[in-house]
């Protein structure tokens, strides 16, 4: 057995394991343990475990780090299914790097009825309904309401809270390849900023423009 100095080595005979810090004469090995304590023992009587004490001539490389980017957007409520078969699936789908908080509930004029509560990790997905294509057009307008987590140092952020309808309209559009999912799906962004119209822009351009009375 090929030994060297700062090999980790187990004894046969008795559960101690420590790096060889010595080589003394007629094969004796010196093994220093956790405690510190070096112990003379016959280089027969270890088996190597492997050699991880760093020594001057070791070359070993560091690994490299890998950065994984947070990713901050890309939250969805999808819905899947074929419609000649009928059964559509409402999936809240999780592309980004928070784990989420959810509460869903079904919106009637003032009034709100909880459908789903759960929370959705980074990079997954959960089903909260299920409805039928031919009644698509009554399909519920959804409330949904979204807390993001992290442990790691990010931007703050806001709770979020949409209502939602899919309409018939919708689903003339082609449904695209969701990597999660790993499914078609038409997909209806959650976390998309609202869209700044500016409406006041608008106004004071309209009373701006508007003609004087003679």
């Amino acid at each position: 057995m090929n030994l060297k100095i700062g090999d980790l080595v187990r004894f046969v005979d008795e559960p101690i394991e420590g790096h060889i810090t010595s080589f003394q004469n007629n094969d004796i090995i010196g093994v220093t343990d956790k405690s510190g304590f070096e112990i003379p023992v016959l280089a027969s009587k270890v088996t190597l475990v492997h050699g991880n004490m760093k020594r001057e001539d070791d070359n070993f490389e560091e690994p490299a780090k890998i950065n994984i980017p947070f990713v901050e957007k890309g939250i969805f409520l999808a819905v899947e299914g074929e419609q000649r078969e009928g059964l559509a699936k409402f999936h809240i789908v999780n592309h980004t790097s928070y784990d989420l908080l959810i509460a869903i509930a079904e919106v009637n004029t003032l009034k709100r009825t909880g459908v789903f509560a759960e929370k959705i990790l980074k990079k997954d997905t959960l089903q909260f309904y299920t409805a039928n294509f031919s009644q698509v057009g009554k399909w519920p307008t959804f409330e949904i309401q979204i807390i993001r987590f992290t442990k790691t140092v990010q931007k703050a952020t806001q709770p979020i809270i949409k209502e939602i309808r899919v309409k018939p309209l919708d689903l003339i559009q082609s449904k695209d390849l969701d990597e999660v999912l790993d499914t078609k799906v038409w997909s209806f962004e959650l976390d998309k900023p609202e869209e700044n119209i500016g409406l006041d822009k608008l106004k004071d351009h309209f009373i701006s423009h508007r003609p004087n009375k003679k």
